[in-house]
């Protein structure tokens, strides 16, 4: 004798709830490595610009060194597709340096170094306090 199997579409619907469950997973996935890129992205923006401040501190240390009355400063000095400004306040012995390095994506990074100068040729920069980002 046969019998007649009865197919409400129970099968269909733990189908649909599976694939609905797969998407949600791999769309999640997703929105994380999009994020996890995006934040490296922030890192190696903000580096930069971090790069670019470092550059203009370095760069008045190499005024300094060779006229410590030098205080002229920077303005938007070029320095690996971004810029830097520097200004130089103080009177010598002791000054302070600050640095604001952008990158070309427009984030921006400050160093500020008081230091000391050295009072014979060649003069010697002491740095008796470094701040980053402050």
């Amino acid at each position: 004798m046969k019998t007649k199997q009865e197919n409400n579409g129970s099968v269909f619907l733990i189908v649909v709830f599976a694939v609905a469950l797969f998407a949600t997973i791999t769309m999640g996935i997703l929105q994380m490595a999009t994020e996890e890129i995006q934040l490296m992205r922030n890192h190696v923006y903000a580096a930069r610009a971090l790069a670019a401040a470092e550059a203009g501190l370095n760069d008045a240390f190499s005024e300094l060194r060779t006229d410590p009355n030098w205080s002229t400063g920077f303005t938007s000095e070029p320095f690996n597709g971004g810029t830097y400004d520097v200004n130089v306040t103080g009177t010598l012995p002791n000054l302070t340096i600050m640095s604001e390095g952008t990158s070309s994506q427009g984030f921006v990074a400050r160093m500020q170094a008081d230091i000391t100068v050295g009072a014979a040729s060649p003069y010697v920069i002491k740095i008796d306090n470094l701040r980053i980002n402050e």
